[in-house]
């Protein structure tokens, strides 16, 4: 019997003994499987094409049993465009709010610059119901700060981006960041420290965004806790294996991604941010589909370094990682590497950000599993971090195999990442502990370093 239908028929067997026995039932299916530490019972049933219960085990599962958004715009966030004049709000509110218009001004000012009118969709899923709406604000001028509103009342104050091949810039990246909840290693002290910290001007997710379990009113609660970061600046994600319900449906339609973005649902983009491009792909559909583009991407960022010195990529599950979990980090891993490492070497992608473990792990510059060199200056191959240690409701992660030589750290704080872009030669990055704002590690990429001080006013 496989493990959906045996799960299917202790489900139906407790349910016939009353409320208690079911009750009981699922949240012992609500638990991690043994052996698949990232997926509960029920997230397997829901997963299986075969399972004629999937939705009534997810109705079963999922709290919002009826859930409605109520009133005007709420959990504003906003996203990069396709060039640094543009800048997309996305927002939900109760299906008869119709409203979709944003209007900018400058700080100081009462009046409006000017007003922008975007498009909305309805949204429902198990119970849940409210429309989303996308506005993109276009002719925007270049590093000014603004302000917006979405309702005629509410005004918040960003910073548009920087023209491209502008440096110095600084962002900060997460991954498999969970809602505020009650039990230890979650995301409440990450949320927090970001929410005070004012030094960055992007913050990228690279996926396990929420842990929702399906229900739409945890990305309601997530949504509104990342609200005061997400509307005032950029919040840019990837797709994580914890956004598969109902194929992947509440993460596509609750961001706007830019490029490529729009046409496959925000699963792989890029984009250029000042001095740095950014690539992202999804890690949990096949390459095969993807590989084209990146290749692509990747091409034409290696051809446009005069102007876009920096090269990173962002997505879910890591090329390397050394935690004690046998699929992850030594038969994906492998996988993954196989696929992109070429590419990554051809086109020299300088840092490579992923999560999926719940911890943190750096290398040295590796590829093909060898450590080319434990120096980061003029590094030879691509640098990984693995940045899966924001906190969420399954916890942190603190047990690990025989550390590898390409292993430089490993912890398992809870913790965010900083990344300073100085110039054209240096990228500076920090993980900050999310409790009390301490270091816990920091190392610096320097590329192009010349021989003499002469040569080197030439990259800075």
């Amino acid at each position: 019997m496989s493990l959906s239908k045996f799960y299917v028929k202790r489900l139906r067997s407790a349910g016939e003994k009353g409320s208690e026995a079911a009750a009981a039932a699922l949240t012992d299916m609500s638990r991690p499987v043994p052996h698949h530490s990232h997926w509960t019972v029920l997230e397997i049933i829901n997963m299986s094409p075969r399972c004629p219960c999937a939705a009534l085990c997810m109705a079963l599962c999922c709290t919002a049993a009826s859930a409605a958004v109520a009133g005007g715009p709420k959990q504003l966030h906003l996203a990069l465009g396709e060039k640094p004049t543009v800048v997309t709000v996305t927002f939900v509110s109760s299906v008869s709010y119709r409203n979709s218009t944003c209007s900018v001004r400058h700080p100081n000012s009462t009046k409006p610059v000017r007003s922008y009118v975007g498009k909305s969709r309805l949204y429902s899923n198990q119970g849940w119901s409210g429309r989303i709406h996308s506005v993109r604000m276009d002719e925007l001028p270049e590093s000014t700060p603004l302000s917006y509103s979405c309702d005629g009342e509410s005004w918040h104050g960003f910073q548009t981006p920087p023209p491209v091949g502008h440096l110095p810039i600084t962002i900060a990246a997460v991954a498999d960041l969970g809602e505020n909840c009650d039990k230890e290693g979650c995301g409440n002290a990450t949320i927090a420290a970001l929410v005070a910290d004012t030094s960055y001007t992007m913050l990228l997710h690279a996926g396990d965004i929420a842990y929702t379990g399906g229900d739409e009113t945890i990305w309601d609660h997530f949504m509104t806790e990342i609200e005061p970061i997400a509307r005032e600046r950029p919040y840019m994600v990837c797709v994580g294996n914890h956004e598969h319900f109902n194929n992947f449906t509440g993460y596509k339609v609750r961001f706007t991604m830019p490029g490529a973005a729009h046409a496959n649902g925000n699963l792989w983009y890029s984009f250029d941010y000042g001095g740095v491009h950014f690539l992202t792909f999804s890690t949990e559909h096949h390459l095969d589909m993807q590989l084209s583009f990146i290749k692509q991407d990747l091409e034409a960022a290696s051809a446009n370094r005069d102007k876009v010195p920096w090269i990173v990529v962002f997505a879910h599950k890591p090329l390397y990682c050394s935690t004690n979990d046998y699929y992850d980090c030594n038969i994906n891993s492998i996988r993954l590497r196989r696929e992109l490492e070429p590419l990554f070497q051809d086109y020299k992608v300088d840092l490579f950000l992923g999560g999926h473990l719940h911890n943190y792990e750096r290398t040295w510059p590796v590829m093909q599993n060898v450590t080319v060199a434990k120096s980061y200056t003029n590094p030879k191959a691509t640098v990984h971090a693995v940045i899966g240690n924001a906190g969420d409701s399954e916890g942190l992660t603190d047990k690990w195999e025989s550390c590898p030589d390409w292993s430089v750290i490993r912890q398992a704080s809870l913790g965010y990442a900083k990344l300073f872009f100085e110039s054209r030669t240096k990228l500076k990055f920090d993980l900050m502990d999310s409790t009390n704002g301490s270091l816990i590690d920091t190392f610096t990429i320097e590329r192009f370093v010349p021989e003499s001080p002469a040569m080197l006013s030439m990259y800075t």
